[in-house]
């Protein structure tokens, strides 16, 4: 696959299991089997919490059977969201992924996001100097 192919297919992912269609069925097209449940599980954990998540992809690049994505998502908190109860809060978080792409479908992938600053948003990690009692959950 070429790389402009393999970086649609990321596109896709993003597009069809995160932003506002949620359309898990898309995994089984988009993944390799033995990926599709631990994919749909994922983003319908996420997505159960933020209903409205919608991602932007600001950089995409491929090199070789690689893609590596820098994202930025945006949502509401309004279903629960590792045990934290919903806050109707609205969040933007950062986070850069990589994916392994083997015959046109996603083998693997790697994220680093910025939970911290989302657990922040949340309320569930205090401000600094704010003192734990303080904080609203």
């Amino acid at each position: 696959m070429s790389l402009e192919e393999n970086k649609a297919i990321v596109r896709r992912e993003q597009e069809e299991l995160w932003n506002h269609r949620g359309n898990l069925d898309a995994a089984d097209e988009l993944f390799v089997p033995d990926y599709v449940e631990a994919a749909k599980q994922e983003a319908a954990d996420f997505r159960r919490g933020f209903p409205d998540v919608v991602g932007t992809i600001e950089d995409l690049i491929a090199e070789g059977d690689k893609v590596v994505a820098r994202w930025r998502s945006r949502a509401t908190h309004r279903g629960e969201y590792m045990g934290i109860t919903p806050t109707g809060k609205n969040v933007e978080f950062t986070g850069i992924s990589m994916y392994l792409i083997e015959g046109g479908k996603i083998a693997e992938s790697w994220n680093s996001e910025d939970q911290f600053g989302l657990m922040r948003q949340l309320g569930a990690v205090p401000e600094p100097g704010q003192s734990e009692e303080a904080s609203p959950t």
